[in-house]
């Protein structure tokens, strides 16, 4: 299980001892936060693959930058910017290969839904193949 843990703490007088502001588990993809004022603690899993993917390469390659970013309370901006612009490169990518495949369009054409749903499955799978390589394994 890795974890990350920030420097800074706050006391809980719940746990009765210190505790990290933030934390980050690669392994579940869930980031915790210590709210020290109102003594709560929030906490937000991510669920898409490519979030979990890159997590997971970060973790092995660059565990400084996680560690960073958790230090600086920065992690669940980073992982959100992060997941919006993935999902947009990808639905980017997608709608221009819908606007452009001669196979598609024939489909649109004759009304077959099935067949353009398989299209764009095949898309979305080409596009996060194409878009991971450039956003995700970095």
């Amino acid at each position: 299980m890795s974890r990350y843990k920030s420097e800074q703490t706050a006391y809980s007088p719940l746990k009765k001892k210190y505790v990290p502001l933030w934390k980050l588990d690669t392994n579940t993809v869930t980031v915790t936060h210590f709210d020290a004022v109102t003594q709560t603690k929030e906490s937000k899993t991510y669920h898409t693959d490519f979030i979990r993917y890159h997590l997971h390469f970060s973790d092995s390659h660059c565990p400084d930058r996680l560690r960073r970013l958790v230090n600086e309370g920065r992690i669940v901006q980073y992982l959100d910017d992060m997941e919006r612009k993935v999902s947009e490169a990808i639905s980017r990518q997608v709608e221009l290969w819908k606007q452009t495949d001669s196979c598609y369009q024939k489909a649109v054409l004759s009304g077959d839904s099935v067949k353009m749903l398989g299209l764009e499955n095949c898309f979305v799978s080409m596009a996060s193949e194409a878009v991971f390589e450039c956003m995700i394994y970095v």
